[in-house]
């Protein structure tokens, strides 16, 4: 009687080729999930601008979460920053001003001065990003 692996099932084969199977489509969707993944800010001062109203007015967190320079922000300043807006936060407008060779980004409510946020623009592998530090000097003041 000659020794020998034991023979497998055509059922525990099926098995193992059904994990190797699994396992490498969920490895090719976890890599083009990075691969595809939207480089973070913008592609000019005038874009992120848009970006920071438009995920404003659409309460996006996610969206303008990606707006910023992650080393200068917590992963949920955006949600907490739409969050203390409130429910009923006034329509607000986003505009680039440049002072002293800096460009900062304010969101203002479109009404009156009931809300004003500044934020520092910053550039990194040719993107825009705000910066999460608030600037030094009140630039809402007008």
């Amino acid at each position: 009687m000659p020794e020998g692996r034991p023979k497998r099932s055509s059922k525990s084969r099926l098995a193992v080729i059904a994990l190797v199977v699994g396992l490498g489509t969920w490895l090719g969707v976890v890599c083009y999930s990075i691969a595809t993944e939207p480089p973070p800010g913008a592609p000019s001062v005038a874009a992120l601008a848009d970006g920071v109203q438009k995920a404003a007015a659409d309460r996006d967190a996610d969206g303008l979460q990606g707006l910023f320079d992650e080393d200068t922000v917590s992963d949920d300043y955006a949600a907490d920053y739409l969050d203390r807006l409130g429910e009923h936060a006034p329509a607000l407008q986003a505009r680039v001003e440049h002072r002293d060779g800096d460009d900062f980004l304010l969101l203002r409510s479109a009404r009156d001065d009931s809300l004003c946020t500044a934020w520092h623009i910053t550039e990194r592998d040719g993107r825009r990003l705000l910066d999460g530090v608030p600037p030094a000097e009140n630039l809402c003041a007008r």
